[in-house]
């Protein structure tokens, strides 16, 4: 498929002349109603997918080299009732239709021009307003129903849908919301408190395999102006993969600026164990990372360093994108569909610019090392990739991003796939918020 530079550029230079609109809220009797809509398109052009083989890390069938276009439409309602003595209120409703052109992606997840239309998110719930006094206002919110929810910044709970197969889109990925979601969530300022039971899907249609996991459990976060610490606990039940089934996963986590005469340094760390279940897990996964913000130099350069690490039976189950390049799909190549967050160890370097207040440019170094060797493999040497973006927001409600990404693949990926090809990628994104 090849989509014409000069159609893209009209298509943003569209979307910025009418990026101004915006839907505006009105009232039914004393409920307020605020609709809006979410509008994405990507195009992707990937060279020597899986460094040149034709079957994806999985066992999927996939083109060496493949063009596609992905495009999704966000429809979405929220309600919030009128406030009361005993709190208020709120509700939320929201679906996608979401398309994808052209040939396959490097996992095999995407064949035939598939198309969907389907239920996002549809919620009920309650916050309890001035009730509780107390503990400060709407302290406490009770929420029912399909919708999101996200632990830290994702490294363990994020993302409760997996886009794939027939779902469309599923590199924009705009599906995230749990299929059954029960919270009930403290807020007092600096305690943070959730009681979850979530119900995460799979539906991966080419390779005839769907699953339901469900996950109920705690959180509790201690927030400060210097930063956060966190600990989560829950255990997977009624899991379609017997695999998953009654595991035991405990998690802390740190994050912030702790020293408060120099906050360009920051700081952050996670730990996971999986204990137990029908396969007598026994497995972990951690990361930590320093970075430092130079606040003196122009375009106010960001250096990061990150290590993290899965054991060979780590299973990341739900973990989110993060809200940004090289947060947990690390690598738009090797971690969007050879590596997922399991059986590998990663070094990432990391440097990002803002030559304008809105403007962003990052340029990302990965080192992928394998945990365990599989069967058949001598090295645990399985690539490098080196990742260039920029993201511009040329509104608060237009964005438009453009990645250029390479990958060198290591003797255990020359020996898994069988080719030693370098795996070149461009892609660009916009999304329009109204």
């Amino acid at each position: 498929m090849k989509v014409s530079v000069r159609y893209l550029a009209a298509g943003v230079g569209a979307l910025y002349a009418g990026s101004s609109f915006a839907l505006e809220s009105f009232n039914i009797g004393d409920v307020l109603v605020e609709p809006s809509v979410t509008l994405g398109a990507a195009y992707l052009d990937h060279h020597n997918q899986d460094f040149g083989a034709r079957t994806s890390s999985i066992g999927l069938e996939v083109d060496r080299s493949s063009s596609r276009f992905e495009g999704f439409v966000l429809p979405a309602l929220k309600l919030t009732g009128p406030q009361t003595a005993y709190g208020t209120m709120f509700g939320g409703v929201s679906a996608v239709g979401a398309m994808t052109r052209g040939g396959s992606d490097a996992g095999g997840f995407t064949h035939g021009d598939p198309e969907s239309i389907g239920l996002e998110t549809a919620f009920v719930g309650w916050k309890s307003g001035d009730l509780l006094s107390g503990l400060g206002k709407d302290a406490i919110s009770l929420s029912a129903g399909s919708q999101n929810f996200i632990i830290g910044d994702g490294f363990l709970i994020g993302d409760g849908h997996a886009d794939q197969g027939k779902d469309a889109a599923a590199w924009i990925g705009p599906r995230t919301a749990f299929k059954q979601a029960y919270l009930a969530q403290l807020n007092t300022g600096k305690i943070h408190a959730d009681l979850f039971d979530l119900t995460a899907t799979a539906d991966l249609d080419y390779a005839d395999y769907k699953e339901n996991l469900r996950m109920r459990g705690a959180n509790l976060e201690w927030r400060d102006t210097l930063g956060t610490l966190g600990a989560t606990y829950y255990h997977t039940m009624d899991a379609d993969n017997a695999l998953r089934d009654g595991v035991d996963v405990y998690d802390l986590r740190a994050k912030g600026t702790p020293i408060a005469s120099l906050p360009q340094i920051g700081v952050a760390g996670e730990y996971v164990w999986q204990k137990g279940g029908d396969a007598n897990k026994s497995a972990h996964a951690w990361y930590t990372q320093l970075s430092y913000t130079f606040t003196d130099l122009p375009w106010t350069p960001t250096l990061s360093y990150r290590r993290s690490e899965y054991s060979s039976d780590y299973d990341a189950m739900a973990y989110g994108y993060g809200g940004e390049y090289g947060t947990w799909y690390q690598g738009e190549i090797v971690g969007e569909y050879m590596l997922f967050n399991s059986n590998e160890k990663i070094d990432l370097l990391k440097l990002t610019v803002k030559p304008r207040e809105d403007v962003t440019v990052g340029l990302m170094g990965y080192r992928f090392t394998l945990d365990k060797a599989p069967a058949g493999v001598d090295s645990r040497d399985f690539a490098k990739e080196l990742d260039m973006y920029a993201n511009w927001n040329v509104t608060p409600a237009l964005t438009v991003s453009a990645l250029y990404g390479v990958a060198l693949p290591g003797d255990a990926a020359k020996q898994s796939f069988g080719n030693n090809n370098t795996s070149q990628l461009f892609e660009t994104l916009v999304t329009w918020s109204f």
